[in-house]
This record gives C-alpha cells, structure tokens and sequence, in this order.
C-alpha cells in the first residue's frame, strides 16, 4: 500500500513539474513567433501537453491495492524525466535572456559613445531621421543643433588627453540636464556635440542655448584644476534650413563655426553667411595640405641698426601661395589655422623652412639674426621647447641668431604657462622680443615680468606719428621707458624718410618698414644685401643649403 501512495506522489509531482516546463516553453515560442525555429518550440509545448494527459492515465492506473516493483520504477523513471524537462526548459529561457541582454549590450555599444555614454552618430542618424518623419507627417518644426568647446584643444595640449576625457565626462551630464527627456544629445567626436530638439522652432531653441552656455561656464573640476571652458551652438531648423538630416547637421555645423567665430555663444544658421563659412571650411583642408606639401612662401623683411644703418638681420614673414586666389597676407589665413588647431603646424613650418633658407645667407656679418612670430599656442605648448631644440640641431644654427616675437595678447590666456615656455626659451639662449607693444592691455606688467631683450612698437603708431601728435607722444615714451628698463627699441612700419628720421632722434634703435625694404624672398633678400654693402657675388661667401 505504502509503495502505492510513494508512486502516485512520484507521478503527480511530475505533473506539477510538467505543468510549470510549460510556462517558459510557452514564453519562448511567443517571443519568438517571427523566427524560425518557433515551430520546434510549439511542438515541444504540444509535447509536454501529451506527457502531462500520459501521466495523468498512469497515475490513476495506479489506484489499485498493490503496486508492483516494476510499476514503482516506471514511476520513478517518469517523475526524472519530467524533471529532466523542467530543467531543459528553464535552461533555455535563461540562455535566450542571456544571448539577449549580450546583445542588448553590443547594440548599445555599438550606437553609444564609450566615453560619456551618450548615443553616438549612428544612433543621432535614427532618431533624427525618426524625428523628422513625424515632423514631416504632422508639419511640426524641429531643431538640430552643433555644439562643441572653445578651450578644449588647450586643455588636451596642457594638461593631456586623459584630463581631456575627464571634463567630456562631466560636460555630457549638464548637456542632459539641459534638456528635455524627449531631446537627444549625441557626442560626435572629439569636443563636438549634437543635439536634435522635436517640436521645437528657432525661437524656442534660443533659450535652450542660452541654458546650455550657462552650464558650460561653470567651472569644471579636473584632477585640482579649476577649469572654465566656453561653447560655440549653431542652430539650423525644420524646415527653414533643411528636410533631411545631413542637411540640417551641415547647417547646424556653417552656425557653429559663425558662432565660434563671433564669440557669441550662439548663433542661428543665416545664408548669407553659409558661403563665407564654407569657405573657411574648405581653406582649413586646403591649409592643411599647403602645410603638409610645402606650398607656403616666406619672404624676409631686413631689420637695420639705425645708427650704424648696418642690418641686423631679417623678419620671417609666411605667405600662402594659393592656387586659386593668388598669393594670400598672413591676415587671411593665420586666424583659421588659430582657430582650426592648426597654428602650431604652421609655426613649426615655417620656423624649420626659415632656418633651412637663412643658411644661404650671405655671412659678411656674423650678427645677421632671424626673427620669427610665435603664436598664442606656440609659447602654451610645453613641449615646443624640445621642438625648437631639434630644430636647431638639425640646421646648425645657434640660438643667439634667432629671435622670437611674442605679442602680448598671446600672454593673456594661460600666462602661468607662457611663462613656463619663456623661461625655458631664455635659459636656451634664444633673444625673445615683445611684438605689438602698446597694443595690449598689460604693457607694462608684461614689459616688468617677461625677459625680452627688446620691444617692437607696433606699427598703428609709427605710421601716423610725423602727423598725430599722439601717436608720437606714445612712441617717445615707449622708446624712453625700454631704454630705462634696458630694452632695445624696434620701431616697425617706417613709411619714408621724415619718420625714420624722427626715430634717429627718439634714439629708437633698430627699424623694419618698406622705406628700407619690402619683404622679399630669399635669393633677393641675397642680393639686397650685397647692393647695401658694395659686396660682389664672387666675394661672398655662402653657407650652402
């Protein structure tokens, strides 16, 4: 009797066992219905269904006085087998959860910026394009938006790429807060940021601007430092500037640069100003490649002692020889590789072709110096010093030949590490010279702190000082503060003769201006030289190339 019940309780648990199997296999073959291998499924859920109606008969088969051995195994066999079922089953559904949460993770991978976590360009092209088929179905305005950071290339080139990654961390967290749950900001690469507003027009998106600008100026903390970056918006909308995504992202992009440009913050994408933009875009890749293929020019403008009417050497002065708009003034063209990164580049060309063709110099005097301007970004670079070394090195010249202008603006950004990068410059033995004096704001804190060997008056004055009184105030004073202070004076943009020889009199010391010679290229700047001293060509000697 007892191996009766013992059986019975075996075959109905398998039931119960058989009956729970049924949930995830059920639970498969629904969430799978569009797959193929849904039919194997189905057919094992109808499986289980005849092993629970067999159980079912042999359970009740065994309602009788005795129960055979045989029959007590049979029964054991079967309360395994469902058991067995149970466990395949449940396996399954754990290993289909698994494989999809694996591939939940590589989708979102795949369509998430590693570093902030926030989508990135594949999945800003679905959601725009999502966004701007219902815009277009329900004729609703919308907003696409490019963002980048002002200060970003700075912080990566001072304090290296890893602090770099450390404020995008904390940039995307107050873009999100920023925003609307049904917005979307995307990191496109680099500092450069994305951000699609649904049912929203331009003026809308104004005061989204204005919020973003505003989070940006908070100061970030990176590992000690207190960093301040700003943000540059352009602003292109649905369906004013453009009805698909690629569009609307180029304008959104021609805005940025306009707002960057402006230093306003934020602009909203204007045609008139698309062209000139575009323009600018395209001069920074041809830049670029002039860089990279030597198709840059330099002439040189002499520099003469005026009392001994000797030359001291010559300024190096960066042309761009450009194939369609003829030989370009570095006015039209040093500001885009400031603003494009590329400045330093350009610097290092220009500083390396510049030692290259002053060897050819004409070596009757053996004071002849070159002088080279150096940019904003040049004296924040830290490792410009080891740059500059080299390039030394590689030419054979000594440091006492070469002078480097800086202007005083350049001091204004990071002055803690421009300071850094002069004092390395002095103690190499290079002549540093401030360039533009009176145009900045600090002249005489700079002119106190900086160890420049001279100063360069900055042409506005000199032009106009025979006829604005003024301006002949200020170059006197000039000229008498740098004597006191032990500076030498170079007045550049001497027009004619009634300046140069007001400056005689001021007791300027060196002057530069087309009234002693235009710039000119190398071979000519040779044979000035020579014209100046009466020297000729078999008697001079060259240092080859």
């Amino acid at each position: 009797m007892s191996l009766m019940w013992v059986s019975l309780a075996l075959v109905l648990s398998g039931i119960l066992i058989l009956v729970a199997s049924l949930i995830p296999t059920r639970r498969i073959y629904r969430d799978h219905a569009q797959q193929p291998q849904v039919m194997g499924w189905y057919s094992l859920f109808v499986l289980i269904g005849l092993f629970i109606t067999g159980y079912t008969a042999y359970a009740l088969s065994l309602l009788k006085q005795s129960v055979s051995m045989m029959e007590f195994v049979l029964a054991l066999l079967l309360f395994g087998g469902s058991c067995f079922v149970v466990l395949v089953t449940r396996l399954s559904l754990l290993s289909i959860h698994e494989v999809k949460r694996i591939a939940a993770l590589e989708r979102h991978h795949a369509l998430h910026d590693e570093l902030t976590n926030l989508p990135n360009r594949t999945l800003l092209y679905e959601r725009l394009k999502h966004v701007l088929g219902y815009a277009q179905q329900k004729q609703r305005p919308m907003v696409v938006m490019i963002m980048d950071l002002n200060q970003f290339k700075e912080v990566n080139d001072t304090l290296g790429h890893h602090s770099g990654d450390r404020l995008l961390q904390q940039v995307a967290p107050r873009l999100k807060q920023a925003l609307r749950e049904s917005d979307t900001v995307a990191r496109l690469g680099g500092d450069e940021f994305a951000i699609v507003l649904p049912d929203t027009d331009t003026t809308g998106a104004l005061p989204v601007c204005s919020k973003i600008v505003n989070a940006m100026e908070k100061p970030f903390a990176i590992e000690g430092h207190s960093l301040k970056v700003t943000a540059s918006i352009g602003i292109a909308c649905f369906p004013a500037d453009g009805d698909d995504a690629d569009s609307l992202l180029q304008k959104a992009d021609v805005a940025m640069y306009v707002a960057k440009k402006d230093n306003s913050g934020f602009a909203v994408y204007d045609p008139e100003r698309d062209l000139h933009s575009l323009n600018r875009l395209m001069m920074i890749g041809q830049l670029h490649e002039a860089i990279k293929n030597n198709d840059l020019v330099l002439h040189y403008q002499p520099i003469v002692k005026l009392k001994t009417n000797q030359v001291w050497g010559c300024e190096a002065l960066v042309r761009w020889q450009h194939p369609e708009l003829g030989l370009l003034d570095p006015s039209e063209f040093i500001p885009i590789a400031e603003q494009s990164g590329m400045v330093k580049d350009l610097t290092r060309w220009v500083i390396d072709s510049a030692m290259h063709q002053f060897k050819t110099v004409t070596y009757h005097d053996a004071a002849l110096c070159l002088s080279i301007n150096l940019s904003v970004k040049d004296i924040q670079d830290a490792g410009f010093v080891d740059k500059l070394k080299l390039l030394l090195l590689k030419h054979g010249m000594s440091e006492k030949q070469l002078r480097l202008e800086i202007t005083e603006s350049s001091m204004m950004t990071d002055s803690r590490r421009a300071h850094e990068v002069i004092g390395q410059l002095h103690a190499l033995g290079v002549e540093l010279a401030i360039d533009d004096f009176g145009t900045g704001f600090s002249s005489l804190s700079y002119l106190k702190q900086l160890p420049a060997k001279s100063i360069k008056i900055d042409k506005t004055f000199v032009y106009d000082m025979i006829e604005d009184e003024n301006d002949a105030v200020i170059v006197r004073s000039t000229i008498d503060l740098a004597h006191n202070m032990g500076r030498h004076v170079v007045a550049e943009g001497v027009e004619n003769r009634d300046t140069l020889e007001i400056l005689e009199i001021l007791g300027c010391d060196y002057i530069q201006g087309n009234y002693i010679s235009k710039p000119m290229d190398m071979d000519d700047l040779n044979e000035w030289i020579m014209k100046r001293y009466g020297i000729r060509a078999e008697e001079v000697r060259y240092v080859t190339a």
